[in-house]
């Protein structure tokens, strides 16, 4: 009985070391994933409400009349990842999720067209 307890105690500290070592490891991809792509840490996603004021070139990049504040405008940047939902156009109201990248831009995270 002894001998089948330690194979089993063995076979669990192994487990554990398996799981522990694929952890560490994936924390550590996942860091310099981070680094590596550079101009979007993970920062707090905030969100915004207003109106399209402009919409850039190519729609890499709008302009937003910020909601209960018209004199007050935010830049935000699209990338290949930012989800669109709904139809989006200038003067639309919108909710959009950002983050501030390091360069001082806002990302555009998604964009909400409101009904």
């Amino acid at each position: 009985m002894s001998i089948i307890r330690k194979t089993i105690s063995c076979a669990s500290l192994a487990g554990l070391l398996v799981l522990g070592v694929s952890a560490n490891l994936g924390s550590a991809a996942q860091q310099q994933g981070g680094k590596q792509g550079g101009e979007t840490q993970q920062q707090a996603v905030k969100s915004v409400t207003g109106k399209i004021s402009a919409i850039g070139s190519g729609g890499s990049s709008f302009s937003l009349e910020v909601a209960g504040n018209s004199s007050k405008k935010m830049d935000f940047v699209v990338d290949k990842n930012t989800q669109v939902k709904g139809q989006v156009r200038e003067g639309t109201a919108v909710t959009v999720e950002y983050q501030a990248m390091n360069s001082g831009q806002f990302l555009a995270v998604s964009i909400t067209a409101q009904a």
